[in-house]
């Protein structure tokens, strides 16, 4: 009886029976999965602060496009972040190079945004974004554009994309083979195009402005408390990851089993 019950006590013991398929698998995934779980958690960090200077500048007055610059000049002689300040211009819309924007979807239906050169009267030029019009069924028949004479006062907030622009293939405007489509908005890109020098920043219009379409858009595409819960699956798929290693390289699921009856 004790010869049988030392036998019983050693076959419970916890032991490694090393999967090396298993732990190869392992240490390749599990520092991806805890990588992107940190990502995420950065991308959450960046959402969060965007959307609070957002906040901040949109409460903030704004002030003439002329001496944005000199206001937003930081200490260490770099112009700071100019995204998002609301500034008032004054000038003429310049209708003959009106470009469309491609590829907007408003409520599920495409569209364009309506892009207008803006001459300002202290010497800038700058694209405005009026904002959003539907596209006709038929992809050939452009949209009437309602067009704007005269002085006019305008207020509204900087905007440039991060980073490059995703593009369904190369511009067709670029490559002159559309008359006022363009897949990017690029102040650069349509500087160069155009023959006339554009401000860095596009300046998207306050709703109720001068010329103003269908505005509104969002600060950001995804909101930190998604990638927040993404951040969790990443962390919970890396211990899942851990877990399964050390059950599938010891015995520990028989350990389990016997310390239970």
């Amino acid at each position: 009886m004790t010869l049988q019950t030392d036998k019983n006590q050693m076959k419970l013991r916890f032991q490694w029976e090393l999967n090396w398929k298993i732990m190869l698998f392992t240490a390749f995934f599990l520092p991806v999965t805890i990588s992107l779980a940190f990502w995420q958690v950065d991308r959450a960090d960046e959402k969060r602060q965007l959307l609070d200077m957002y906040k901040y500048r949109a409460e903030a007055q704004p002030v003439p496009i002329s001496s944005v610059q000199k206001i937003y000049f930081n200490q260490n002689t770099e112009v700071d972040h100019l995204g998002y300040v609301r500034v008032e211009v004054n000038g003429q819309y310049n209708h003959s190079s009106t470009l469309l924007l491609d590829n907007r979807v408003r409520g599920g239906r495409p569209g364009y945004e309506v892009i207008s050169p803006f001459q300002t009267t202290a010497g800038y030029s700058i694209l405005v974004n009026r904002g959003w019009i539907p596209a006709d069924l038929d992809r050939r028949i452009l949209p009437e554009i309602p067009s704007i004479s005269g002085n006019v006062s305008l207020v509204g907030y900087l905007y440039r994309s991060p980073g490059k622009q995703i593009m369904l293939g190369e511009d067709p405007w670029v490559k002159g083979e559309s008359r006022i489509v363009i897949q990017s908005l690029d102040p650069e890109i349509i500087s160069n195009k155009l023959g006339n020098e554009f401000y860095d920043y596009s300046l998207r219009l306050d709703a109720g402005e001068t010329g103003a379409l269908m505005t509104g858009w969002f600060v950001v595409n995804v909101q930190p408390g998604k990638h927040t819960g993404y951040a969790y699956q990443w962390g919970a798929l890396a211990l899942a990851l851990i877990i399964l290693a050390i059950f599938a390289n010891s015995n520990l699921g028989l350990f389990i089993s016997s310390r239970r009856k």
